[in-house]
């Protein structure tokens, strides 16, 4: 239409609101409430970084005690819930699992208080991780750990072995990493539903929609299927080529933001190489990592996303593939949460406009004449 503004596709480039929760840059950077993410990722814990993309603020002892506290108490899940998850059934994907029993939550809740149904979710959804792919195939739900923090108690749940201090480090620094990315897809649709003052329970399951795509969150199990059928460094170049050659995506690699790094994925590479020499294992899987890397920066000047790296992090600590997404659901939801409440606090519907191209003017015509 004459005079209607048109946005570039996917809306790139395009700012639709102001944020004061996180912003990454091409240059390299991610700051999550004006902290860079490496300040973050060497000295914070993971509550204390949940509580400062909530609340704009690093958390005083007092205050760090009583949220985790009050995650710690809300992280039970009702029998009921369980009982809907395990009616999907064994070939129900971990994440459409995890959305169903989002919604369970919503229409179950007694909390009295926005605030209150956001500590609820965002408490209970680590619970619903840990249980979306055992549930289902008729095992019995487990209970949060209890030791350890909202990362160690999840990691417990998720592993049948013990991690190592490291490891748990390394794990707890990888949700840090997931927990926000500015006005990503399901961030922006979290917003999109938050806008029509529907109750968080919707909104997050609206952003598990949105996270289930290869597109988005589900990048890292992709990433990760893609390496081990790779198995060498040497495997990796010629996969290369033929992705290259076949115009096939190679999954784990470009971002939107970042054209020369990903700085959660230059980090979580660190955290890899270390965890394999400290253990004294097998570095084939890193350097088929960082073969594939390089030759799709030498062929496409493409870096690897957070996807690529925390992919074999969370197979090196024993984590079941189908359970990578949800994983990043778990840490992901602060920074719905967060994203809810910025929008709700100064609200206008979300509703963009479309550029008409299709025909006007038909005629009617009946059945028998058509």
């Amino acid at each position: 239409m004459e005079g209607q503004l048109r946005a570039p596709k996917g809306l790139a480039g395009v700012a639709v609101t102001d944020t004061a929760i996180a912003k990454s840059d091409a240059d390299g950077s991610l700051l999550y409430r004006g902290y860079p993410i490496e300040e973050l990722a060497a000295n914070a814990g993971f509550e204390e970084t949940a509580y400062l993309v909530l609340s704009g603020k690093l958390p005083k002892p007092a205050e760090l005690k009583a949220f985790s506290s009050d995650l710690a108490k809300r992280s039970h899940v009702e029998a009921k819930v369980f009982e809907i998850m395990g009616d999907l059934g064994p070939d129900a994907h971990p994440i459409d699992v995890l959305r169903t029993a989002t919604s369970a939550l919503g229409s179950i809740d007694r909390e009295s208080d926005i605030r209150g149904k956001e500590l609820s979710i965002e408490a209970k959804m680590s619970t619903l991780v840990a249980n979306c792919r055992r549930v289902p195939r008729g095992e019995a739900p487990l209970e949060p750990a209890g030791a350890g923090g909202f990362a160690g108690s999840l990691l417990s749940m998720l592993t049948d072995r013990d991690a190592t201090d490291y490891e748990r480090w390394v794990f707890e620094r990888t949700l840090i990493f997931y927990m926000e990315h500015d006005l990503n897809a399901s961030s922006f649709t979290v917003r999109v539903v938050a806008s029509t003052l529907a109750d968080p329970y919707a909104a997050a399951a609206a952003g598990l929609a949105a996270l289930k795509g290869p597109l988005h969150g589900g990048a890292n199990e992709g990433a990760m299927q893609m390496l081990l059928q790779l198995k060498s460094p040497e495997a990796a170049v010629s996969y290369v080529d033929e992705a290259l050659m076949e115009k096939k995506k190679v999954i784990g690699f470009g971002h939107r933001v970042y054209k020369d790094f990903d700085p959660r994925a230059r980090l979580c590479k660190e955290y890899l190489r270390e965890m394999i020499k400290r253990r004294k294992g097998d570095e084939m899987l890193y350097r088929t990592c960082d073969a594939l890397e390089k030759e799709m920066w030498e062929k496409k000047r493409l870096p690897p996303n957070l996807d690529y790296y925390a992919a074999p992090i969370f197979y090196f600590l024993g984590i079941d593939i189908p359970l990578y997404t949800p994983i990043f659901a778990a840490s992901r939801v602060f920074g719905w949460m967060a994203h809810y409440n910025e929008q709700v606090e100064e609200n206008k519907l979300i509703r963009p406009d479309a550029t008409y191209v299709g025909p006007a003017g038909l005629k009617y015509v009946p059945p028998e004449r058509r």
